[in-house]
């Protein structure tokens, strides 16, 4: 069975929002979303009290769902049952039974979703429910974008708001606070608030957007595999100011070189910079393996195998008791700049 994917969900709220929804799926933003678009289509906020019924699903009994989506709307057109988080894999035979009677003879004035908010069903008895929706409902099933899907929304989402965004600025905030969509809509929110009708620069990012410890890190390494070690330094006691953990430091640095050892082999290989994402996890983080050709342009192999090591040995110091960890990561930038400084002879 096929799921309903973004785009046709849309239309269908936009068209005929009525009817039996099971929305499910690992993008919780999305769920969100148009779980609340089906609601606002059809609940009118002045008689929401008696035609929008909301349950917990991990408490609520299945005859409590059907006794709302059959009562009739009062001082309305339309009535919306939404019920979270109900285990519906776990449903016995008659529970199924009970299911496909309530989503096959909805009335044609109601709205039911089953929103799987925080539970991913994996049963045996899903793939029944889920044939259940597709044949006499609304399947859908919504999954994360991919970097360049999520891009085209920021832009797109910004140009709205009258405050376009310069060019790669909005790859550049991918890349600076993850690929989850509340967080992104937040900052780019914030940006647009900021950028008061002008274009969005990648200064702004830097100015106002809450980065993850992990591009925090990778803003020292970019530093460094310039060539600006007295910034990388900088950037690094910044870091350590804010009692960031230096395990989860540490661990940034070698993720930054084995994305650049990685991109090198694959171009001496012959292939594109790009091509390890077939083999490693770097789903919708291929813009890593890029930025790495790039930042490790000109840097030879032997000089990228030593850095690895120093790192490994930098692993090894900050994981035993006795030691300055502080001191363990200035120091192992400092190797760091060194080793690239020969290697890019």
């Amino acid at each position: 069975m096929a799921a309903t994917g973004e785009q046709t969900l849309k239309e269908k709220i936009k068209t005929s929002p009525l009817g039996a929804y099971l929305i499910y799926g690992d993008e919780d933003y999305l769920k969100k979303i148009y779980v609340e678009k089906i609601v606002s289509a059809v609940v009118d906020d002045d008689f929401a009290e008696f035609n929008y019924h909301k349950f917990d699903g991990k408490e609520a009994s299945l005859g409590d769902v059907y006794d709302s989506v059959e009562a009739m709307p009062m001082m309305s057109d339309t009535t919306c049952v939404l019920v979270e988080d109900m285990p519906l894999d776990t449903l016995d035979e008659s529970g199924l039974s009970l299911l496909k009677d309530m989503v096959a003879n909805i009335p044609d004035t109601c709205a039911l979703i089953f929103y799987m908010r925080s539970i991913n069903p994996s049963s045996k008895n899903w793939d029944s429910v889920r044939a259940l929706f597709d044949e006499y409902g609304t399947l859908a099933k919504l999954e994360k974008k991919e970097s360049g899907d999520i891009i085209k929304t920021v832009e797109n989402a910004a140009k709205k708001r009258g405050v376009p965004f310069e060019n790669g600025v909005a790859r550049y905030l991918l890349e600076c606070v993850g690929n989850d969509l509340n967080t992104i809509h937040n900052e780019m929110e914030k940006l647009c608030a900021y950028a008061l009708g002008r274009t969005v620069t990648r200064a702004d990012v830097d100015a106002v957007c809450s980065k993850t410890l992990e591009a925090k890190a990778f803003d020292v390494m970019r530093s460094l595999h310039s060539g600006k070690f007295e910034i990388a330094m900088s950037k690094l006691e910044t870091l350590i100011s804010q009692k960031e953990e230096p395990v989860m430091l540490l661990g940034a640095f070698i993720t930054s070189y084995m994305d650049i050892y990685r991109a090198r082999a694959a171009v001496v290989s012959g292939f594109g910079a790009t091509e390890p994402s077939k083999y490693y996890d770097y789903k919708r983080k291929e813009f890593r393996l890029a930025n790495a050709s790039r930042d490790g342009k000109g840097l030879s192999l032997p000089a990228i195998y030593e850095c690895i090591e120093i790192l490994a040995k930098a692993d090894d110091l900050l994981k035993s008791y006795e030691t300055d960890k502080a001191l363990v990561l200035e120091q192992t930038l400092t190797k760091l700049a060194a080793a690239e400084s020969d290697g890019r002879r």
